[in-house]
């Protein structure tokens, strides 16, 4: 079914050419009549150029047989028929292909003179190898009658070709490649084209064949390439029919009929040859005009929507010329800088009218000013009677060949609300980080005495446990309390006692060194954490507390306390809880042998 329906438009083309041929034929051999172009050549070209070149050798199998049965049915030998229907598809061939390359394209139509010129040579090169494949099975030829023939089919693929290709383009059967528009006006400018034709080829006494020109000339720039190629045809029906009537297609010329056929063959081909370049050029034209018209159509479009979006997105634009001074404010732009709508487009010198003068403004142009990517910056404005605005500029420069900057471009927006949300935030997030971090100093810290607290301290020394076991390096604790706080507390109240605990921190913060962490682990209960000393070193740094804690700060009017001492070294597989146990062993030790003193873990 796939197959069948690749052969319809080949069959189809074939049925065409066989009726035109066959009804040609009958013209010239039962009516006289003189045939001033072949139809079929025009055809057959427009068959190929419509089809894929792919399919093309199934086109040139579908069309040889019914050509030859056609050109066979009106007497020629079945051999001189497949030979003429060979010469007829070389013909047409080399007529497509040098047409598409001309061209450029399957789908394209001719839009420029050297287009045109292709196609001429196309048509030229395609018959003439048609009409030199005929010759060998021709019984007779002149040269009149050669060059009749090559002639017809030249004119029948410059004028038939494109009408048919334009005809399947409108009926869906092919891509649009060319707008075909039959405007009705054309109907009375072909009738009037006809009469004229008719009048032109017999009137002997006035030379009118140049108003024949003149008309399709006229109909060329009027209604495009189309009229040009009816009018063509038109003129040729005339000659035919004139040629049947009076046995010349020119009775004017006083002359026989076949070179009155030559004649005015190669008046339709240089009409052909002028008036096709004009088409050409106006279609060109057309599609300028057309794309420029769509152009402006989007230009409006885009101007609409960058107007709505500076009223709805509060944008604005500014342009300064820099040459001339002159500029253009969109009145959005005006209303953001504190300055009246009715100012647009060019409000004059406006330093004065800006809340700031435009200091900020005009002093980032000028920082840019050999700036060749687009920058941006925020400024602030205070217009009268109004709150802060926070614009955001994005400025381009233009330069002119010499790369002198002769103006700058600008896009402002109205970022006041998103700035205002962004300091907020900015706020929020700053105290919520304090807070965090008050927080967490408050989860880690002893409130009565801001040394860290047992859980903080405990964290430390496991980590500090991994570092000096991962190094190497020796570790000590040093765990103390207060003598009989308890009788400081029942003697002198728990103000006191509270005072005491503070004294004794701040005496064991004085004594350690940066890096060393001192913790209070319960209620009299302190622990000093000292990494990378001796065991000898780490005994002083302990008696040197003890002893400072004994002799009391001067002029501190607390109550004199002591503090026992016990001092255990880091071990190979000790834990927080170990170290702290051996320590805490050595500090019962030193209570059991008197209290104040310093004990060292066995």
């Amino acid at each position: 079914m796939r197959d069948l329906r690749f052969l319809g438009e080949p069959l189809l083309a074939g049925a065409v050419w066989a009726v035109l041929a066959l009804a040609s034929d009958a013209l010239r051999d039962q009516l006289g009549a003189v045939l001033l172009l072949w139809a079929p050549s025009g055809v057959a070209v427009a068959a190929f150029l419509g089809t894929r070149r792919s399919r093309w050798a199934i086109l040139a199998a579908v069309l040889l047989p019914i050509q030859a049965v056609a050109v066979w049915l009106v007497g020629t030998p079945i051999d001189h028929a497949f030979a003429y229907s060979v010469a007829s598809l070389v013909q047409s061939i080399i007529g497509a292909q040098l047409g598409i390359m001309a061209l450029g394209g399957r789908r394209s139509v001719p839009r420029r003179f050297r287009q045109v010129g292709g196609l001429f040579v196309a048509a030229v090169l395609g018959a003439l190898a048609g009409a030199l494949v005929a010759i060998p099975f021709r019984a007779e030829q002149t040269l009149a009658e050669f060059a009749w023939w090559f002639l017809a089919n030249v004119l029948g693929m410059l004028t038939v070709t494109p009408l048919l290709l334009l005809a399947r383009q409108e009926l869906g059967l092919g891509p649009k490649v060319q707008q075909f528009a039959f405007e009705r006006s054309l109907v009375p400018f072909l009738l009037g084209g006809a009469v004229l034709a008719l009048v032109a080829l017999q009137v002997s006494q006035v030379a009118l064949m140049p108003l024949l020109v003149a008309g399709i000339v006229l109909a060329t720039a009027r209604y495009g390439q189309q009229a040009s190629l009816l009018l063509i045809l038109i003129y040729a029906a005339i000659g035919t029919w004139l040629s049947v009537v009076t046995g010349t297609p020119m009775p004017l010329l006083p002359m026989p009929a076949a070179q009155a056929t030559l004649v005015l063959q190669s008046w339709l081909l240089a009409m052909l040859a002028t008036v096709l370049p004009i088409a050409a050029m106006l279609l060109k034209r057309q599609e300028l005009q057309y794309e420029l018209q769509e152009r402006n159509l989007q230009m409006q479009q885009s101007l609409m929507l960058f107007n709505l979006a500076e009223e709805t997105a509060g944008i604005g634009r500014w342009r300064l010329n820099l040459v001339d001074g002159t500029q253009d404010w969109s009145p959005q732009m005006l209303e953001m800088n504190g300055l009246s709508r009715s100012l647009a487009p060019d409000p004059g010198d406006v330093r004065g009218r800006l809340p700031d003068g435009g200091e900020e403004l005009f002093r980032q142009i000028a920082r840019h000013r050999d700036e060749q990517d687009t920058y941006s910056f925020t400024y602030r404005v205070r217009p009268s009677h109004q709150l802060e605005r926070v614009l955001r500029m994005a400025m381009r420069n233009e330069f002119d060949r010499y790369g002198k900057r002769v103006a700058v471009f600008g896009v402002a927006m109205d970022v006041t609300e998103q700035v205002r949300r962004e300091e907020a935030l900015d706020n929020a997030r700053s105290r919520a980080m304090r807070l965090a971090s008050e927080a967490q100093k408050l989860a880690n810290t002893d409130p009565l005495t801001t040394l860290p607290n047992r859980r903080c301290t405990f964290d430390r020394l496991e980590s500090m446990i991994v570092v000096a076991e991962n190094c190497g390096s020796p570790l000590s604790a040093i765990l103390f309390d207060i003598d009989h706080f308890k009788s400081v507390n029942d003697t002198h109240g728990h103000g006191v006692g509270d005072a005491v605990l503070q004294q004794v921190a701040d005496m064991a913060r004085a004594q350690s060194r940066h890096g060393d962490i001192v913790g209070r682990i319960g209620g009299e209960e302190f622990v000093w954490l000292v990494a990378g000393m001796s065991g000898q070193t780490v005994r002083q740094l302990a008696e040197r507390l003890r002893s400072t804690v004994e002799k009391g700060p001067e002029g501190s009017n607390l109550p004199r306390v002591a503090i026992s001492v016990g001092l255990a070294h880091v071990r190979p597989g000790d834990t927080c809880e170990s170290l702290l146990a051996r320590a805490d062993a050595a500090l019962y030790e030193a209570k059991g042998e008197g209290r104040n003193r310093v004990k060292r873990a066995a």
